[in-house]
């Protein structure tokens, strides 16, 4: 990574100056010096190029807001050029990408972005966790919701997805054991408590207390507006209006 490599650099050159030439025989001052410079450098890269990451999102999302989904993707794609600048912009830019392609309901492009996603971006990983369900594929289905669960357990509907994947599999005895791991994460959530209570009377799972949130993963027929909702957008507008049918 370029925004890696040159403070490296920058601080190994610092260091040599100091001891060498400025301040021969004081290398604990050239290496706090050379180690300053580093990571004043690194913060100053990182922040330029995240800047020019954010203006590729934002432009995306302008198009997005428009419904021209292939037009947003195109850009997301043009902002892979920063990848070898700083850590995980590609990452981030997949899981984006990714959850155009399952809002647009092109299954197999969704799973091939959201798999190269970062990890912290739960409604990507909740998406990839679903697709693997769909296949059928319970191992890697397992991984990333552990994953998603471990790094964003605070989002509840992680937890109740997790468990409506796991009893889609005819897994309840598993999905209540999630539901329950959900609760000391969550004390509090009443969708939890509700799912959970659901699961143990062999009652359907109550995925629509969460709204939009539930909506977006069209795990459920539904007559969908279309506008991309509010994850993708990157906040602000409407989002999702949908009417479920019966």
């Amino acid at each position: 990574m370029i925004n890696i490599a040159v403070p490296l650099l920058l601080g190994v050159g610092v260091f040599f100056l100091f001891n060498l030439l400025l301040f021969p025989g004081h290398w604990i001052i050239a290496l706090i010096v050379g180690q300053i410079a580093a990571i004043a450098l690194f913060f100053i890269l990182a922040r330029l190029t995240m800047k020019k990451v954010t203006a590729t999102i934002e432009l995306a999302n302008e198009e997005l807001i428009k419904g021209q989904f292939d037009r947003a993707i195109n850009i997301l794609e043009g902002g892979f050029k920063y990848r070898y600048r700083h850590p995980f912009v590609a990452a981030q830019l997949n899981s984006q990408i990714g959850v155009i392609y399952y809002y647009k309901k092109d299954f197999k492009k969704a799973e091939e972005y959201l798999a190269k996603g970062i990890a912290s971006h739960y409604i990507g990983q909740c998406m990839l966790g679903i697709l693997y369900m769909k296949k059928k594929d319970e191992k890697k289905m397992n991984r990333v919701f552990k994953s998603a669960t471990r790094l964003s357990g605070k989002e509840s509907i992680v937890w109740s997805l997790y468990a409506y994947c796991l009893s889609s599999l005819g897994k309840k005895t598993e999905a209540i054991e999630i539901l329950n791991k959900g609760l000391k994460r969550l004390p509090n959530d009443e969708n939890i408590k509700a799912n959970l209570a659901a699961l143990q009377n062999n009652q359907k799972m109550k995925m629509r207390a969460y709204k939009e949130m539930w909506s977006i993963f069209m795990l459920e027929k539904t007559i969908v507006r279309q506008e991309p909702p509010k994850f993708v957008r990157g906040g602000g507008g409407g989002g999702i209006r949908k009417i479920y049918r019966r």
